[in-house]
């Protein structure tokens, strides 16, 4: 499960909040300005920091979108990231039927023109943000393994029970403190990148700790492995202990998509 930035013009702003509640609720990290850019912040400054935290910018197309100049400034530093990384970081969103800009020419859009079409878009979406990142040429998990692992942690989420309006609530904390992650998560993040390439984000994203305990995806598949050994889900009930029901569910449901997508 990954991360995105919406990239709209200001009198879009009604969809873009329907857009990012939506995908909050299902458990992904949205960047949108009205929430993360505050009185006195530079404002370049602040979207060139979001557009480097996240691994998608969706361009929200539309009639008054196509001419700001504010939207193309965005784009062309998600497109030039996308040059420079050679991975896809750019997704058009369509919200109006109008001419896609050259530099978007021949990418596949997500349709958002009608109530109709809401849905579809939105799913179509969503399953390229749980897709594995393209800088990924071989993931370190199995399907075999990930078939597995899928179902014991769908086990270890039904006992956390939390619900989509708490994930958006934590998600929206998370958009804070993510901007000073502690330094031993962070090393740990780092020291997981060449282990689990294909669940970096996810860790950049949904990594926590529990009483000086980095919990990272490797952290979480190591418990599900030795669970499954002794025939218990202690995982659970260690994150319950301490309060962090919330941070555990989402973690897990960000792993146990993009283990789907294996």
């Amino acid at each position: 499960m990954s991360s995105i930035f919406l990239s709209h013009n200001s009198n879009d702003k009604p969809f873009v909040r329907k857009l990012a509640k939506d995908l909050q609720r299902k458990g992904y990290y949205v960047w949108v300005d009205e929430a993360e850019i505050k009185i006195g912040d530079s404002l370049i400054t602040k979207i060139r920091e979001g557009i480097d935290k996240v691994m998608f910018v969706g361009v929200v197309l539309s009639k008054n979108s196509i001419n700001s100049e504010w939207v193309k400034r965005e784009v062309d530093i998600a497109m030039n990231q996308e040059i420079e990384g050679k991975v896809v970081k750019v997704l058009p969103i369509m919200l109006e039927s109008v001419e896609l800009p050259g530099f978007l020419k021949g990418k596949l859009y997500a349709d958002f023109t009608s109530k109709e079409s809401y849905k579809h878009g939105l799913k179509l979406l969503m399953d390229r943000l749980d897709e594995v990142p393209s800088n990924v040429t071989e993931p370190t998990i199995s399907r075999k393994e990930a078939e597995l692992l899928m179902r014991e942690l769908e086990e270890v989420r039904k006992k956390l029970d939390v619900t989509n309006g708490e994930k958006r609530m934590l998600l929206d904390r998370l958009a804070i403190e993510r901007s000073a992650i502690p330094d031993n998560l962070l090393r740990s993040i780092e020291s997981e990148k060449d282990t689990y390439p294909e669940l970096d984000d996810i860790n950049r994203n949904f990594a926590f700790t529990i009483e000086g305990t980095t919990v990272t995806a490797g952290y979480v598949l190591h418990a599900i492995r030795k669970e499954r050994m002794k025939g218990s889900h202690v995982l659970s009930a260690y994150s319950h202990a301490f309060g962090k029901d919330n941070e555990l569910a989402l973690l897990i449901e960000a792993i146990t998509r993009r283990l789907n997508k294996i």
